[in-house]
């Protein structure tokens, strides 16, 4: 088997598509997600070959159908409205048994939610992954630590020397037990930043709010003038980190063997405009793009896009894609503080202080223009004020998640 490290990233992506807004909807999403869940962890309890192996599986597999947790997750989602992630994660917490399994069967629930899919060719590399993790991903997997006892169908290799981030994108052969580099192999600067960049860009194409190679992710690598961006017409699911382009603030391409994207300049002009901006995301998302193609602003009608954005997501008049004039119209219109707008017959720019910040705004944004667009078709849209709306802004950035150390 030979294929390229995907150093395993814990960042934390949005859902792979919006979660219901309607409880009831939620509700049944999570029933059938975890009905999916353990069907698939019994038909892995079957096929293991070693007591060690059956016994952890079935430690996950009665984890799940802890009746207690699953009440106290049904309570969050159905009684308190809170969102599916946060509910399933919570209601582990709060059952009282910290056991080791019950975790990992929650993220693991999280990740069947969340993660979008690894690369066919990918070589999955972590410090330490559950049984369970290790198993869905269905990939050859690299551990820092030692493997948990499981058959898989792919090479599993535990406490593998020197293994770190910095083995992404390097190109490895595994044959039974014994691990490789042809000819050295292909190591990156910023593995990181450049895994990080190909996780959005999977999300992105997994969420629908790009089709086919169209759209643009990147990064501002911290400490350098540089920035990574994804190639130019590649598809993403196929991309790797060793397939980022670095790209310097002058717009020159300093490091990659592919061409940068055609959207470079825009990428470009929003981190020289804005020191502060560090993660950019253009996409076409259907219905955001649809108010685009009438050259419309977007207004703020949840509270959801209100504590992203605060204000009115403008459109910008339209300009050549690809071109400084495209770039320089979207800065224009963004200003010095808007963190989104839309092309006039084109799509969605999306920027935040991360880059996981700025995909979760160009999600509520194609979520927001779903809203708005049906509410449209039922009646009159209530505007939020603005004076709410930047209420609902500073109190999102202030106190939602978790205390920041």
């Amino acid at each position: 088997m030979e294929g390229r490290i995907i150093w395993r990233s814990e960042a934390v992506l949005p859902l792979r598509a919006p979660e219901p807004a309607d409880r009831a909807a939620r509700l049944h999403l999570f029933r059938a997600t975890l009905a999916a869940a353990l069907e698939q962890v019994e038909a892995w309890r079957a096929a293991q070959a070693t007591v060690g192996g059956q016994t952890l599986l079935q430690q996950y597999q009665d984890a799940l159908l802890d009746p207690v947790w699953q009440r106290r997750a049904i309570a969050l989602i159905d009684r308190e409205g809170r969102p599916l992630v946060e509910a399933v994660r919570l209601a582990a917490q709060q059952v009282g048994r910290q056991r080791e399994s019950l975790t990992e069967a929650t993220d693991w629930l999280v990740d069947r939610l969340a993660r979008p899919p690894f690369p066919p060719d990918a070589i999955l590399a972590a410090p330490q992954l559950s049984a369970l993790a290790i198993l869905a991903a269905g990939r050859p997997t690299l551990l820092q630590g030692e493997a948990p006892p499981i058959t898989t169908t792919h090479p599993l290799l535990g406490e593998v020397p020197g293994l770190g981030p910095s083995w992404a994108g390097r190109i490895a052969r595994i044959q039974d037990d014994t691990l490789s580099f042809p000819q050295g192999g292909i190591s990156v600067r910023y593995e990181a930043e450049r895994q990080l960049v190909c996780e959005t860009a999977w999300a992105m194409k997994a969420d629908g709010l790009v089709k086919l190679t169209s759209g643009n992710v990147s990064i501002r690598i911290p400490g350098t003038d540089l920035f990574a961006i994804t190639p130019s017409g590649m598809a993403y699911e196929a991309l790797t980190p060793a397939d980022i382009c670095l790209v310097n603030l002058a717009g020159d391409k300093v490091e990659g063997e592919r061409r940068p994207s055609s959207e470079t300049p825009l990428h470009r002009a929003a981190y020289v405009s804005r020191p502060e901006v560090n993660g950019v995301v253009h996409t076409h998302s259907i219905y955001a793009s649809a108010f685009a193609c009438l050259g419309q602003p977007m207004p703020v009608i949840s509270t959801e896009l209100a504590a992203l954005v605060g204000g009115t997501i403008d459109c910008a008049p339209y300009a050549k894609s690809g071109s400084q004039e495209f770039a320089d119209v979207a800065i224009q219109t963004i200003g010095s503080e808007a963190l989104a707008c839309l092309f006039q017959n084109h799509g969605v720019l999306a920027v935040g202080t991360s880059l996981t910040e700025a995909y979760a705004i160009a999600i509520g944004l194609e979520e927001a223009a779903q809203i708005y667009y049906l509410a449209r078709s039922m009646g009159d849209p209530i505007i939020l004020p603005e004076e709410e709306r930047r209420r609902m802004f500073s109190e999102f950035r202030r106190s939602y998640g978790q205390p920041k150390v």
